[in-house]
């Protein structure tokens, strides 16, 4: 899934969902709140626009303005505010600023998450935004917990045959594994030891050995230290 079609999915799904806010929000002033809401909307639709044309830059700006505004005027985990969230995440992913677009996919999955559960639609669709998100990065490490909570979800409410289901399945089985331990070397005799059956002659015992052999039992033993596996990670 591309990170156009997962961020217009998730804002189509959250402009469904429009609720009472859950947090504090700027009390209410005939014209001046519904002023300011306006200025939102033209700020979201700005953001939207710029995103849609294949400008992302241009709308990191309208984007930026629009999430602080919705902060003040909503509060922090109102649907409308992270509607401005996963904007400015988008274009902020699309532009190459990935510690940050990271940290507001994160905060729009927790506020879902808190406020409505993990089986609610919109938690499973910012929860899909992450995977994607980490996935492209190659970060395999973060990706593999939550595809294994999405996948667990979408089981409970779409069924195992499901295609979401089976897109985390699929993306789980595609990440690399790490390699499996390499064994020890077994331990070689020590220099210098004679081996038991060796003969002077034909067929006669062993008349001498060298010192080092005659000290046999006085030397350290110790297998050879194994080769750690290691597994890729990303940035």
């Amino acid at each position: 899934m591309t990170g156009g079609n997962r961020g217009w999915i998730l804002r189509g799904a959250l402009l469904l969902c429009l609720a009472p806010p859950l947090h504090a929000q700027a009390p209410y002033v005939p014209d001046v709140t519904e002023a300011r809401e306006k200025e939102w909307r033209k700020l979201v639709a700005a953001s939207q626009a710029a995103y849609a044309s294949g400008n992302p830059a241009d709308g990191v700006d309208p984007a930026r303005r629009g999430l602080a505004l919705a902060d003040e005027l909503f509060g922090a985990d109102d649907p409308r505010t992270l509607i401005s969230a996963n904007d400015l995440a988008l274009q902020l992913e699309s532009t190459g600023r990935y510690r940050e677009a990271e940290g507001l996919y994160r905060r729009v999955f927790d506020s879902y998450l808190r406020t409505r559960g993990e089986d609610d639609p919109n938690t499973q669709l910012a929860v899909e935004n992450l995977v994607d998100f980490y996935i492209a990065r190659k970060r395999y490490d973060a990706a593999e917990p939550l595809a294994d909570y999405a996948m667990a979800s979408f089981r409970r409410t779409t069924g195992s045959g499901s295609a979401r289901s089976r897109r985390m399945e699929q993306i789980l089985a595609a990440m690399p594994r790490p390699a499996p331990p390499i064994a020890a070397a077994a331990p070689t005799q020590p220099s210098g030891v004679v081996a038991n059956g060796a003969m002077n002659g034909a067929d006669g015992p062993v008349t001498s050995m060298s010192p080092a052999a005659t000290h046999e039992n006085d030397v350290e033993k110790a297998p050879s230290e194994g080769l750690e596996a290691t597994r890729e990670s990303g940035p």
